[in-house]
């Protein structure tokens, strides 16, 4: 009579514990691997969308300064405001070219203001020129996470203003010819961008007045 052969029946309980040990742990390393990845995913998504408000800001501040015209505003006091303005971290000034599609009665200069509030760098405009009491501004945000706003006036004479207008009168050497851009965007690092401004809104001589509010 042949011996009874127990292994021949299957597998022993300390035989399953290991291969349940192992398939536990290969299964813990796969699903490690499966959430790194989609926080990849997620970090490389959030960059993407990042870099595209990055760049359509940079583009928007570029076509809002290509336009540049010599406007002065008043505002809701009736108190005038220059055509341009640089306080610390807040640029203002008047620009051309805003469509009217659907034929609103407005005019088709538009007063632009862009700050940074709160770590976002946010374009303001308002309906009219010449604001009333009764004027809201709109606020566009534009890019979040932003720090150490700087804006800079490049002259014809190689010096750099952070405001304006100046208190003293201005040669044309130092009128300005360029806006310098700069500031710490969280993921991005230091961001820096230089405008060229169109000839002719700072000659001394020009004064234009739009006829619309």
């Amino acid at each position: 009579m042949r011996p009874v052969c127990w292994r021949c029946g299957g597998f022993t309980l300390f035989e399953v514990l290991i291969a349940v040990s192992i398939f536990a742990v290969i299964g813990v390393i796969a699903m490690t691997n499966l959430i790194q990845i989609g926080r990849s995913g997620e970090r490389i998504e959030q960059s993407d969308r990042q870099l595209s408000a990055l760049q359509f800001t940079l583009a928007r501040v570029g076509k809002d300064l290509l336009q540049l015209v010599p406007r002065p505003v008043r505002d809701q006091y009736g108190d005038p405001q220059p055509m341009l303005e640089l306080q610390e971290q807040r640029l203002a000034f008047t620009r051309g070219g805003w469509s009217n599609l659907l034929q609103q009665p407005r005019s088709n200069l538009q007063r632009v203001e862009y700050r940074l509030d709160e770590e976002a760098l946010v374009r303001r405009f308002w309906p009219l020129l010449d604001q009333g009491f009764e004027d809201r501004p709109i606020d566009q945000t534009l890019l979040q996470g932003v720090d150490k706003l700087q804006w800079k006036l490049l002259t014809r004479g190689k010096k750099e203003h952070d405001r304006w207008p100046l208190e003293e009168a201005v040669p044309d050497e130092q009128m300005p010819v360029a806006v310098a851009l700069s500031f710490e965007l969280a993921g991005f690092g230091r961001v820096e961008r230089i405008y060229e401004l169109p000839q002719g809104p700072f000659d001394p001589a020009r004064d234009e007045q739009d006829d619309g509010r």
